[in-house]
């Protein structure tokens, strides 16, 4: 007799990404590394110098300008190797074990990978220092405006690119993500600049307490006894503004998987880190920490390779004369070609972060919507722009989409031998 066998429970593959969804960050290094993110982000960090470099030259620009920090890692990759010997000298053990004070020393370090956000965290916390000048917060708030309208076009692209990678396993090309990117751009810049309005209308109210400072004799008085409301404006202004901080990049992906404006970008993005924070911080520290051996494995590839160049042309042209290539003392031509291909390679390694920050912010979106309303993963908007154009001309005679396709009934060919016979119908 033939009994049914089922099969046991512990032959099943167990579906570890829908026990634990956070598994999908794992999936942040294939993202980032596509030649098409990584040249949107070096496109983007190259506006954001040439307009740094010209609001340098603005009348309220201060006289010896910080670091912007535009590239964030341009040094990390060392071309000319710092030694020619062996590669145990260009890569030391101390810089491998991340205890070096060099840029490369510090890729282990969380604020590399955060370092994106220094784009518009900075010219921020700038506008919220203590007796700033009216020049420097003119300064800092073009920077502002700048970072934002140029990740809003670029970072829009990406985090595109990057939804429709992850939700559909398909791929779109880099015109129709700047295409998207740039119609939605009113939502994009308003989404990170609409909680400013509500930061500045408790700062009037902060304001309003301090004038009351300026009446004589009991001004101090007055302002002492209203310093309770001062903190309850500061804890609304201190909850908008962290929200803001943090939740800058997951506005421009929502956007971007949504297709919605810049108030739904702001407001799910305060409910999702509201409701969810405990999971946002998880996710935080596991993009953080995956991203970390992730930028150290990339910086230690482009690096060897840099060696390897230089070892192997060393070996034709010599030793001293290939360092003799990049003597800046010496302004000549060679020098000046062979020192931009050193910067070609910390240009992609900042592309790379760049991509990686924007890929993981995706990511991280789709998590927390999954985890606030059960939204599938699979789940992004697709427009009709994201279909790469093709050349091809439209087939005759095919109705459009939604129309009824009435077909005619096929009339035989006339006789030569029967000229006047009439078809039949």
């Amino acid at each position: 007799m033939k009994m049914n066998q089922k099969t046991s429970p512990l032959t099943q593959p167990i579906p570890y990404k829908i026990l634990f969804p956070w598994l999908h960050l794992f999936r942040t290094f294939r993202l980032a590394v596509d030649f098409q993110k990584i040249l949107l982000a070096v496109a983007g960090l190259l506006m954001l110098s040439l307009g740094n470099y010209l609001f340098n030259k603005l009348p309220f620009a201060p006289e010896a300008p910080a670091s912007t920090g535009v590239i964030a890692v341009q040094h990390t990759i060392q071309f000319p190797p710092p030694s020619s010997g062996v590669v145990s000298e260009s890569l030391t053990s101390e810089r491998l074990s991340g205890l070096s004070t060099t840029p490369s020393g510090e890729l282990l370090s969380p604020a590399t990978l955060l370092e994106p956000m220094g784009f518009f965290t900075r010219p921020v916390l700038t506008l919220f220092e203590t007796g700033a000048s009216w020049s420097a917060l003119a300064y800092a708030t073009t920077q502002l405006l700048w970072a934002v309208i140029i990740w809003a076009v670029f970072g829009g692209a990406i985090t595109r690119i990057a939804a429709i990678q992850f939700a559909q396993d398909d791929h779109i090309g880099c015109r129709a993500a700047l295409g998207f990117s740039l119609k939605r751009i009113l939502s994009l810049v308003s989404a990170p600049l609409l909680p400013f309005a509500g930061m500045g209308f408790f700062w009037v109210l902060c304001l309003l307490i301090g004038l009351f400072g300026n009446i004589p004799g009991a001004g101090g008085v007055i302002v002492s006894l209203l310093w309770g409301l001062a903190f309850l404006f500061a804890f609304v202004l201190t909850l908008i503004l962290l929200v803001t901080l943090a939740g800058w990049p997951l506005m421009m992906t929502t956007i971007s998987v949504e297709d919605s404006d810049g108030f739904d970008g702001l407001s799910r993005i305060f409910s999702y880190l509201f409701g969810r924070i405990w999971y946002f911080l998880w996710l935080t520290v596991v993009v953080l920490c995956y991203g970390a051996v992730c930028l150290f494995f990339a910086a230690v590839l482009l690096q060897v390779m840099s060696y390897l160049a230089f070892w192997g042309v060393s070996w034709g042209m010599g030793s001293e004369q290939a360092q003799n290539l990049f003597q800046q003392d010496q302004p000549t031509l060679a020098a000046t070609i062979s020192i931009g291909w050193g910067s070609i390679l910390n240009l992609l390694f900042s592309g790379f972060v760049i991509s990686f920050f924007w890929s993981a912010s995706t990511i991280v979106y789709f998590l927390l919507r999954k985890c606030d309303d059960g939204t599938p993963l699979d789940h992004v908007y697709v427009a009709d722009e994201d279909q790469e154009e093709t050349d091809e001309l439209p087939l005759a005679g095919v109705a459009k989409s939604g129309e009824p396709i009435i077909e005619r009934p096929v009339e035989p060919e006339e006789s030569p031998t029967d000229e006047n016979q009439t078809p039949s119908e």
